[in-house]
């Protein structure tokens, strides 16, 4: 039975924020005791009174906070002993599973899985069977450890996913790139895993499997949410990035080739012949005709297409809208228009490449054949006997590019006129004959005296230094071979002989490949340097012309301002003078001190008045100072 252990309690979102609490008040030049703990969560995040003693004890257990006692020197508790809670300075201890469930990220009792470092609660797994009957618990993805891609292709596969993921999520490159954080994330998060780390075992051939690779972007989700929080904008992000991976990982369990060719693009890309090959049939959407297509799954009662011709669209279709290959153009009532005839055509390029790889895997499968029937018959010839053995002449074979490897068969001897009938019928289908080398040696004995006797010359190439050419006498039963020249078996000869052929093949095979690769790799890095000085040489030039138009447009700029600069001093001036003019006007005018309006009645030397009525009720006023009044007196 598997028991479920404890390994943390607390809650990493919550311990942050009392590392945040636990920061700001030792700032503060405070002791960071329960009560401002409490004081700062409820005031800044909002958080019971009660949550925050539970984590702040959860918090101790698991080592994420330390509690010691202090001694205050300031205010009302100076003096005295206090509880403070401070971060703690030594690492986390770290053994073979995570801290979290990899489900809900949160902490608690949990089962460990017995393969890999993750952990889950009993109540968020999703398998059905019955734990008191499991002695090991294995999570899923685990169990699924098995891939029909090999491990370089589908290492390569992943490098075109980890790409398209970089370009859509820029800050999950790397989770933590702030130096200060490194030590929250170094005690929250178990196995740092990023879309960097992710590439980079790609590129190393790390990957066995597609669940070994959406287990690490799992991770990475899981990392988010207990680092930012599940509601955060970084764990949205994450979330987006797993639905895109499990996109792709789903179009490479569809078609591994069709998505290696759709990123790699080679020259007519989609007429490339795939494996397992796609069913081609006429699809129809709504609004437009009968299209050919490949088929690339069924999905219920539909069909999941990509279209031949123009940008090989992709959709969903209807059985019902779906037609054979086979169909007359007359049912399908399609105009032959320049679009349809492109896709016909890309359709009969494709047919053509899906017959060539056709025969080229029925010749694979020859050969495999070929091979197993050689490998049943072994034991077979090993108990022939020497005197039944079949002469066999061997020819010099260069390198091939595919080893046919065909059963010996054992038939009745037969008169050769000369070696060279021996070389054309070892020499490969296609290839001309060749006479013997310079090096080949002939054993010219005596010819036998007897009809049932005859003599074979078996020539080799120079280079295998395994094989030996030898003049071979071969007697038919009831032949007494005591005077023939028959000293040793040919079959095991000829066996090491053909072996040490294939294995010359193959390791100039080998070596072909490697000089392939470093010429590969040169033209390469010439290309790539290329690029980048061409890339180089571009930026520098629209950076150029970049500056060339904003020195323009400043220059504009500038001479706008000088005119508008002149226009506003042309009519300040202009106001300037208007106004002089009319304040000399209005100097020139006598104005009623009492209403302030132009002046008609004078009653003294600097008083004058608009109406009668302005003087009375003036009067009061200037009666006391009137000149006029005085002199009138004297």
């Amino acid at each position: 039975m598997v028991l479920p252990v404890l390994r943390r309690e607390s809650a990493p979102i919550t311990i942050l924020r009392l590392w945040e609490a636990i920061t700001v008040i030792r700032a503060q030049k405070q002791i960071p005791s329960q009560t401002r703990i409490i004081n700062f969560m409820a005031r800044k995040h909002h958080t019971a009174l009660a949550e925050v003693e539970s984590q702040l004890r959860f918090g101790v257990k698991d080592g994420l906070i330390s509690l010691k006692k202090s001694t205050g020197c300031k205010g009302a508790k100076a003096g005295l002993e206090q509880e403070s809670f401070r971060i703690p300075d030594d690492d986390v201890e770290r053994d073979t599973h995570d801290w979290y469930c990899f489900q809900c990220h949160d902490g608690g009792e949990v089962l460990e899985c017995s393969t890999c470092f993750r952990v889950f609660h009993p109540s968020c797994l999703r398998e059905t069977e019955n734990l008191e009957q499991m002695v090991l618990f294995s999570c899923s993805i685990c169990k699924n450890s098995k891939s029909p891609i090999k491990q370089t292709m589908l290492n390569k596969l992943l490098g075109f996913v980890t790409m398209r993921l970089k370009e859509k999520a820029h800050d999950l490159h790397k989770v933590c790139n702030k130096e200060e954080d490194a030590w929250r994330f170094k005690m929250l998060i178990f196995m740092p895993v990023d879309l960097n780390t992710m590439e980079q075992k790609a590129r190393q051939n790390v990957y066995q499997t597609l669940e070994a690779f959406r287990g690490d972007a799992r991770v990475l989700q899981h990392n988010v949410i207990i680092f930012f929080g599940a509601y955060s904008a970084m764990a949205s992000l994450a979330q987006q990035m797993i639905s895109d991976c499990n996109y792709d990982l789903n179009e490479i369990e569809t078609c591994k080739d069709c998505y290696n060719m759709s990123n790699t693009k080679p020259p007519n890309w989609f007429c490339q012949p795939c494996f397992p090959a796609h069913d081609i049939v006429y699809a129809k959407q709504k609004g437009f005709p009968f299209w050919p297509a490949k088929v690339l799954r069924l999905v219920d009662n539909s069909y999941d297409v990509r279209f031949f011709g123009g940008f090989h669209q992709r959709a969903m279709v209807d059985a019902c809208n779906v037609k054979p290959l086979n169909t007359p153009p007359s049912e399908l009532l399609v105009k032959q228009s320049a679009g349809f005839k492109k896709a016909m055509n890309e359709l009969q390029t494709f047919q053509k490449k899906q017959k060539l790889h056709t025969s080229d895997s029925e010749d694979t499968g020859d050969l495999a054949a070929s091979c197993e029937e050689e490998q049943k018959l072994a034991p077979l010839r090993l108990s022939v006997d020497v005197n039944r053995v079949e002469d066999v002449a061997l020819a010099e074979v260069p390198t091939p590019k595919r080893i046919k490897r065909r059963p010996q068969k054992f038939e009745p001897d037969e008169e050769e006129p000369s070696s060279s009938h021996a070389i054309a019928r070892a020499s490969k289908r296609g290839r001309k004959k060749k006479a013997p080398p310079e090096g080949a040696v002939e054993d010219d004995h005596q010819a036998p005296a007897k009809k049932h006797k005859k003599t074979k010359k078996v020539w080799l190439p120079e280079e295998s230094s395994n094989m030996v050419s030898s003049s071979v006498e071969t007697a038919y039963p009831g032949h007494d071979p005591s005077g023939s020249n028959v000293s040793t078996p040919v079959f095991k000869k000829n066996r090491q002989a053909h072996n040490s052929i294939e294995g010359a093949a193959i390791s100039c095979c080998d070596a072909r490949c490697r000089e392939l690769e470093e010429r590969l790799e040169a033209e390469f890095s010439a290309l790539q340097s290329k690029a980048l000085g061409e890339q180089k040489e571009q930026l520098l030039k629209e950076k150029k012309e970049e500056r060339v138009e904003q020195e323009a447009s400043l220059e504009v700029l500038k001479r706008e301002i000088e005119s508008l600069r002149e226009a506003h001093d042309n009519e300040m001036k202009a106001m300037q003078k208007k106004h002089e003019e009319a304040l000399s006007d209005a100097k020139k005018k006598q104005w009623c001190n009492n209403c302030e309006s132009e002046a008609m009645y004078h009653c003294c030397w600097n008083t004058s008045y608009c109406s009668i009525q302005c003087q009375q009720e003036h009067w009061k006023e200037h009666k006391r100072t009137c000149r006029r009044k005085q002199v009138s007196k004297q």
